[in-house]
Protein backbone atom coordinates (compact mmCIF):
# COMPACT_ATOMS: atom_id res chain seq x y z
CA UNK A 1 0.00 0.00 0.00
CA UNK A 2 1.42 3.37 -1.01
CA UNK A 3 1.90 6.12 1.54
CA UNK A 4 2.82 9.69 0.70
CA UNK A 5 5.07 12.38 2.15
CA UNK A 6 2.94 14.74 4.24
CA UNK A 7 5.18 17.70 3.36
CA UNK A 8 4.58 17.23 -0.39
CA UNK A 9 0.83 16.67 -0.52
CA UNK A 10 -1.93 19.10 -1.44
CA UNK A 11 -4.64 19.69 1.14
CA UNK A 12 -8.10 21.09 1.68
CA UNK A 13 -8.82 23.08 4.79
CA UNK A 14 -11.73 21.32 6.45
CA UNK A 15 -13.52 21.33 9.77
CA UNK A 16 -14.66 18.42 11.88
CA UNK A 17 -16.96 19.40 14.73
CA UNK A 18 -15.60 22.97 14.62
CA UNK A 19 -11.97 21.81 14.63
CA UNK A 20 -9.89 23.04 11.71
CA UNK A 21 -7.98 20.25 9.97
CA UNK A 22 -6.11 19.66 6.75
CA UNK A 23 -7.59 16.88 4.61
CA UNK A 24 -6.09 14.78 1.82
CA UNK A 25 -7.43 11.63 0.17
CA UNK A 26 -3.96 10.08 0.36
CA UNK A 27 -2.51 7.85 3.06
CA UNK A 28 0.31 9.76 4.73
CA UNK A 29 3.63 8.41 5.93
CA UNK A 30 3.43 9.21 9.65
CA UNK A 31 7.22 9.72 9.74
CA UNK A 32 6.83 12.77 7.45
CA UNK A 33 4.19 14.56 9.55
CA UNK A 34 5.70 17.70 11.12
CA UNK A 35 6.19 17.66 14.87
CA UNK A 36 3.29 19.19 16.75
CA UNK A 37 0.59 17.94 14.37
CA UNK A 38 -1.68 14.97 14.94
CA UNK A 39 -2.38 12.60 12.05
CA UNK A 40 -5.52 10.48 11.71
CA UNK A 41 -7.18 8.44 8.99
CA UNK A 42 -10.81 8.99 8.07
CA UNK A 43 -13.10 6.06 7.32
CA UNK A 44 -15.88 6.48 4.80
CA UNK A 45 -19.30 5.09 5.69
CA UNK A 46 -20.26 1.56 4.67
CA UNK A 47 -22.34 3.19 1.91
CA UNK A 48 -19.16 4.69 0.39
CA UNK A 49 -20.92 8.03 0.07
CA UNK A 50 -17.94 10.25 0.86
CA UNK A 51 -18.92 10.99 4.43
CA UNK A 52 -16.52 11.21 7.33
CA UNK A 53 -17.92 8.33 9.35
CA UNK A 54 -15.02 7.72 11.73
CA UNK A 55 -11.64 9.21 12.67
CA UNK A 56 -8.97 6.74 13.83
CA UNK A 57 -5.20 6.62 14.13
CA UNK A 58 -5.23 4.12 11.23
CA UNK A 59 -7.96 2.88 8.87
CA UNK A 60 -7.53 -0.12 6.62
CA UNK A 61 -11.03 -0.58 5.13
CA UNK A 62 -13.07 2.24 3.53
CA UNK A 63 -10.19 4.70 3.82
CA UNK A 64 -11.59 8.09 2.78
CA UNK A 65 -8.55 10.20 3.56
CA UNK A 66 -6.12 11.50 6.15
CA UNK A 67 -6.35 14.58 8.33
CA UNK A 68 -3.79 16.67 10.15
CA UNK A 69 -4.85 18.54 13.27
CA UNK A 70 -3.19 20.86 15.75
CA UNK A 71 -4.94 19.20 18.65
CA UNK A 72 -5.72 15.56 19.38
CA UNK A 73 -9.19 14.19 18.82
CA UNK A 74 -10.86 12.69 21.90
CA UNK A 75 -10.84 9.03 20.90
CA UNK A 76 -13.14 6.59 22.66
CA UNK A 77 -11.98 3.41 24.38
CA UNK A 78 -11.79 1.67 20.99
CA UNK A 79 -9.61 4.37 19.42
CA UNK A 80 -12.41 6.01 17.42
CA UNK A 81 -13.96 9.45 17.09
CA UNK A 82 -17.32 9.79 15.32
CA UNK A 83 -17.78 13.23 13.72
CA UNK A 84 -21.16 14.87 14.05
CA UNK A 85 -20.48 17.74 11.65
CA UNK A 86 -17.87 18.22 8.97
CA UNK A 87 -17.22 20.20 5.82
CA UNK A 88 -14.57 21.25 3.36
CA UNK A 89 -13.47 24.82 2.83
CA UNK A 90 -10.69 25.69 0.37
CA UNK A 91 -7.20 24.53 -0.50
CA UNK A 92 -4.45 25.32 2.00
CA UNK A 93 -0.81 24.33 2.15
CA UNK A 94 0.75 22.61 5.12
CA UNK A 95 2.98 25.67 5.68
CA UNK A 96 -0.06 28.01 5.68
CA UNK A 97 -1.87 25.78 8.17
CA UNK A 98 1.11 25.70 10.50
CA UNK A 99 1.63 29.49 10.29
CA UNK A 100 -2.02 30.49 10.72
CA UNK A 101 -3.15 31.79 14.09
CA UNK A 102 -6.04 29.87 15.69
CA UNK A 103 -8.34 32.84 15.03
CA UNK A 104 -7.45 32.80 11.32
CA UNK A 105 -8.30 29.11 11.06
CA UNK A 106 -11.54 29.63 12.97
CA UNK A 107 -12.53 32.46 10.65
CA UNK A 108 -11.66 30.40 7.57
CA UNK A 109 -13.76 27.45 8.74
CA UNK A 110 -16.53 29.40 10.45
CA UNK A 111 -15.71 27.61 13.69
CA UNK A 112 -14.11 28.32 17.00
CA UNK A 113 -10.36 28.57 17.66
CA UNK A 114 -8.71 25.27 18.61
CA UNK A 115 -9.16 24.60 22.32
CA UNK A 116 -5.45 24.05 22.87
CA UNK A 117 -4.57 27.56 21.72
CA UNK A 118 -1.34 26.23 20.20
CA UNK A 119 0.12 28.51 17.54
CA UNK A 120 2.45 26.71 15.18
CA UNK A 121 5.00 28.47 13.07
Amino acid sequence: MAVFDATKEGYLLAQIDDRPVLFTNMRLDRDTVPEGLFCYDVRDSDYLDGSMAEVRPYVMVNHWGTILSREPFPLDEYGSYYPKDWGYEDSMTLAEFMRAAPEQLAAATGGRPPMSGIVMG
